[in-house]
């Protein structure tokens, strides 16, 4: 039987394997790092005091009695020609290949020792917040996931001074212009301070340098900016820019057959960077691996629906597909079953 390799235990890592062990036609092997995923759209609710084994799946629990094998381990090497990925513990082959090893934090190893990073620290922001000791809380990064820490904190604390930092004219650049004047009103009507247009340059001890040249001060400074692509993808013989590695309309790495990349880890014209994105990019490259394997002709991602939700606090939250926008409690319902349901539907059905 033909084996397909997944490296990376992330959202999308876990969608392709849940859709492609269902296939007669190969067996499934996922390489992960780490031994639990993190549901990044359940990181607000840890904030807000929910234990953080609530916001994880453990990767073997999630395939027990499956035919699906999670290796744990690191991937240091990729020869396409072989079809070989070498491991630090040795080697395993593969006949069809996805490549979903997701991002890691852009700040280098002095900031990260003074930065609070959201998608690993959630609870130390909760206990932070609740110690007495802060006051002013910087929070670097527009996207959802730095909307969502503003809101949550906003609404959690009353008497926190925060400030959100993001580059762009709004927040939320990857959405509909209107999504990002609405979240900026939203959190403004919270007293979030949002400074568009604004980069974060160096981080202190007790601040925040902007720009440059002006210091924002901050008992916590917490980091939801972007991330770059693994760098263990420098070492593999495929194509890649500085975004990521190089694909084409199916998904499929450029120069090598067989082999699929998704997420935070690729690159392509129009690319979305987020998590519900990178899942329709695993269910399609996971369909176009079977594809492959059954010597159909693979079909052509197209992301033009995607719908996106993001909490702003209190019973609010923000609905955003294609160019309808809408802001207010319904998409906070959605969002709450979504975050409360998803969990226990990978426990449940794996």
């Amino acid at each position: 039987m033909k084996r397909t390799v997944i490296l990376g235990g992330g959202e999308a890592g876990l969608i392709a394997a849940a859709y492609l062990e269902r296939a007669s036609e190969t067996n499934v092997v996922v390489v992960s790092e780490r031994e639990r995923h993190v549901f990044s759209f359940q990181l607000y609710r840890v904030i807000k005091g929910m234990p953080f084994d609530g916001a994880t799946l453990d990767l073997r629990d999630a395939f027990a009695d499956r035919a699906v094998t999670v290796v744990r381990d690191h991937v240091r090497w990729l020869d396409t020609a072989e079809k070989r990925v070498d491991l630090r513990s040795g080697s395993i082959e593969y006949d069809s290949l996805l490549i979903a090893l997701g991002g890691v934090t852009r700040l280098d190893a002095v900031d990260r020792s003074r930065v609070s990073d959201v998608r690993t620290d959630a609870r130390e922001i909760q206990h932070a917040v609740h110690s007495g000791s802060v006051r002013d809380v910087v929070i670097v990064g527009g996207g959802p996931v730095g909307v969502e820490t503003a809101a949550t904190l906003a609404s959690l604390v009353s008497d926190l001074d925060i400030s959100l930092i993001t580059s762009g004219e709004h927040p939320l650049a990857d959405f509909p212009e209107r999504a990002g004047r609405i979240a900026e009103g939203e959190l403004g009507q919270r007293g979030v301070d949002v400074r568009t247009g604004t980069r974060a340059t160096e981080v202190t001890d007790d601040g925040v340098v902007l720009d440059g040249e002006r210091v924002e001060r901050s008992d916590l400074t917490v980091w939801a900016g972007g991330v770059k692509p693994n760098p263990v993808i420098e070492n593999f013989d495929l194509p890649r820019n500085e975004r990521g590695l190089l694909v084409n309309e199916y998904l499929r790495c450029r120069d090598a057959d067989g082999v699929y990349a998704v997420g935070d880890v690729v690159d392509y014209p129009g690319k979305v960077t987020d998590g519900y994105s990178a899942g329709l990019e695993a269910r399609r490259a996971a369909k176009n691996v079977l594809r492959d394997l059954r010597e159909r002709p693979p079909k052509e991602y197209d992301e033009r629906w995607h719908p996106r939700i993001v909490y702003l606090g209190r019973t609010t939250a923000l609905f955003a597909a294609d160019r309808i926008v809408h802001c207010g409690t319904w998409p906070a319902i959605l969002r709450a079953i979504a975050a409360r349901g998803y969990p226990l539907f990978w426990n449940y059905v794996y």
